[in-house]
């Protein structure tokens, strides 16, 4: 069996650029397993552009309290053998 790899993408309002942060993540020759998108209390229109790619991306919304704080939540909710992490504002090549 593969390993299955979860990428955990924390966000604090990204709406500009998590689209191609997800898109790169999508792109890969070894797909992810999940991409969990960790929604760190955004103002502006992070979620949903993350619900727009549907069931391809997993949403979870929480309170603003910092970077730290949102990737152990989206490791904590990752279901994957490996975790992969990935800024909002960053992309896989």
């Amino acid at each position: 069996m593969s390993p299955r790899f979860s990428v955990i993408i924390p966000a604090f309002n990204a709406a500009a650029t998590l689209a191609r942060a997800i898109d790169s993540v999508r792109a890969q020759t070894w797909p992810a397993h999940e991409i969990i998108v960790v929604d760190d209390g955004s103002t502006d229109a992070t979620a949903e552009v993350a619900a727009r790619f549907g069931e391809a991306v997993r949403l979870i919304r929480q309170p603003n309290r910092g970077v730290s704080v949102a990737r152990n939540a989206g490791a904590a909710a990752a279901r994957g053998d490996w975790l992969a992490f990935l800024d909002a504002d960053d992309w896989y090549a």
